[in-house]
């Protein structure tokens, strides 16, 4: 009985061990997609005809320590303020990790950001330096709006009410370079008032745009 006792526990270790070097891979957080999809089976939010924004690339110092929130205009197409958001960025006190080359930014070290319009027609950007991370505690935040977006989201020439059920299935998605598929982000939809856009927390630079 001894011996068939070891029998069973050895095989089940093997079969345990068998099981978790099989290359399965770990379960997979909700709203995330980390195989990605290709460029041509998404649908990306348009700007509407004539628009522009008030400049096609923005730069600033994130610093370790400091909380530090940019934003990005639309251009009014007739008269008016330049005070139609485009995009918020948020990188608080503990966000800044490490640098592209892997080395950990300290209390007080600074970063120099770039964010430039890749491609307006799919109102994708670039994060720029590629390869800098956040921490997975703190991480950074993106927020952009589609409330003055192309409102016929789904492109069958009217906007109504197919349209706005399409709005649930926004998100965020990444890019790590181009001609690379995209990976879905955990995203969130916020609507109050004039406020209407998609969000999602940021752990590190690629290209980004809001997509279904």
């Amino acid at each position: 009985m001894r011996r068939t006792g070891w029998a069973f526990l050895t095989l089940s270790a093997m079969l345990a061990i068998a099981c978790s070097s099989d290359g399965t891979t770990p379960p997979v957080a909700p709203g995330t997609d980390p195989v990605g999809t290709p460029e041509a089976n998404l649908q990306f939010l348009r700007p509407v005809a004539g628009a522009a924004l008030t400049r096609d690339s923005l730069s600033f110092w994130a610093v370790k320590g400091q909380n530090r929130e940019v934003a990005m205009f639309y251009r009014p197409i007739v008269g008016g303020r330049d005070s139609t958001t485009f995009l918020r960025f948020k990188v608080s006190n503990e966000s800044l990790l490490k640098r592209p080359d892997g080395t950990t930014i300290a209390a007080g070290d600074s970063v120099r950001i770039t964010i430039r319009i890749l491609d307006f027609s799919k109102l994708v950007m670039q994060f720029l330096p590629s390869g800098l991370t956040f921490s997975p505690l703190k991480p950074a935040e993106l927020r952009l709006d589609f409330g003055h977006c192309d409102q016929d989201f789904n492109r069958d020439g009217v906007v109504n009410q197919n349209d706005t059920n399409l709005v649930p299935t926004f998100a965020i998605w990444k890019q790590e370079a181009l001609g690379q598929p995209w990976v879905k982000l955990s995203s969130a939809i916020e609507i109050s008032g004039n406020l209407e856009e998609v969000k999602a927390n940021i752990d590190g630079f690629t290209n980004h745009a809001v997509a279904w």
